[in-house]
């Protein structure tokens, strides 16, 4: 940002894949997640930098993406399709953290991220906790 301030982002998307579309389950972890979704990821638009800036944590490590909209657009279509992603609309809400953490995942990493109440280990328990929690579907009419 131009003001040399730091403001965090207060309003998070939370991708969850494995709801239906063309991806196949090719881990064993992906089948303990054996009804609805078997991964999760965040993204959120950086207004200051104009890029929608994604967080994914996943078996290879860490992925964080800077996408300028068009890109994104693009993105989001593709996920939509062929890993029938839905995604929920989350407002940050910075929580005091457990003092065990052990491992970090896609879910605990997403918990983590956007501050929600929480003690879900698969992404299906963090879906059914956020809408709990107030957060509502978005992009459900993207193409």
């Amino acid at each position: 940002m131009n003001d040399g301030e730091h403001h965090p982002i207060a309003k998070w998307f939370v991708g969850f894949l494995g709801g239906g579309g063309d991806l196949p389950r090719r881990y064993v972890v992906d089948w303990l997640s054996p009804r609805g979704f078997w991964h999760c990821m965040a993204f959120a638009y950086d207004v200051g930098g104009e890029r929608w800036l994604l967080y994914d944590v996943n078996r290879g490590g860490v992925t964080i993406l800077s996408l300028p909209p068009a890109q994104f657009d693009q993105w989001l279509t593709h996920m939509r399709h062929v890993s029938g992603m839905r995604v929920l609309q989350v407002e940050v809400r910075p929580a005091p953290r457990f003092w065990l953490q052990i491992g970090l995942w896609c879910t605990v990493a997403v918990i983590h991220l956007v501050g929600a109440k929480s003690a879900a280990l698969r992404p299906i328990g963090l879906w059914r906790d956020l809408c709990r929690g107030g957060a509502r579907e978005a992009f459900a009419n993207a193409a």
